[in-house]
């Protein structure tokens, strides 16, 4: 896990001692004279662009993931309402019944561990709705075939609505690993840069100030996470 905030400063700090270092008349050509270059600077201001255009796609993307969980879970809720009361009116309709109970895996507790629940509840509505029989008991009970079939139908927006969740999930874990790379590779550029600064600018504390250096000079580190996710 990332601090966010200190992730932001680190960079933005960087990108200012990288262009004063780059502009700045009095501190170039004292760098120079230990081979930091403007093509080995543009080489780490290049890669710190990479870096922090990785973090916003990190960001958007785990806005997206947590925009799929709020809505799954928002879907999931309401068909889970309506398919236990389906269930539950067809459970009582079979109860002298064992044979379609277990057809319809009502002789089993209802779950809401979601690949359960999916086993569940597709397998309730497919063979509920190819038997002709019990559709009329239950239409007796103002549980018509039109609402088992938009019950069915719900199901299966929620096995797409886990779909989106579950691809989103990956496209962000994906653009982290890409962000954490680069970051770990600007990080091991940058403690080159700082120690000749360091070197450069030992008789000149102000310009070594100027560049914020002391500041960057413990990198950025990964923090460790407060907890897991699932």
């Amino acid at each position: 896990m990332y601090k966010t905030s200190s992730l932001a400063d680190f960079m933005y700090n960087s990108k200012n001692a990288l262009g004063n270092a780059r502009n700045e008349e009095k501190i170039y050509p004292l760098l120079a004279g230990y081979n930091m270059t403007a093509e080995k600077i543009d080489k780490g201001l290049s890669m710190l662009d990479a870096l922090m255009k990785s973090d916003r796609k990190k960001t958007e993307l785990h806005g997206l993931q947590l925009m799929a969980r709020a809505e799954f879970k928002k879907l999931f809720a309401e068909v889970n309402k309506e398919y236990l009361e389906h269930a539950n009116f067809t459970k009582l309709q079979c109860r002298k019944d064992p044979e379609k109970l277990e057809k319809l895996l009502l002789q089993e507790p209802r779950t809401r561990v979601i690949n359960g629940w999916l086993r569940q509840a597709d397998t309730f509505y497919s063979n509920l709705l190819i038997d002709p029989e019990l559709i009329g008991r239950l239409a007796e009970t103002a549980i018509t075939v039109d609402k088992l079939q938009e019950g069915y139908a719900n199901v299966q927006r929620v096995v797409q609505a886990r779909s989106k969740y579950t691809e989103v999930i990956g496209m962000a874990q994906d653009a982290t690993e890409q962000r954490n790379i680069l970051l770990e590779e600007f990080n091991f550029w940058l403690k080159e840069f700082i120690y000749i600064c360091k070197v450069a600018l030992k008789d000149h504390p102000q310009l070594l100030e100027s560049l914020g250096i002391q500041v960057l000079s413990a990198g950025y580190t990964r923090q460790k996470a407060y907890f897991k996710s699932s």
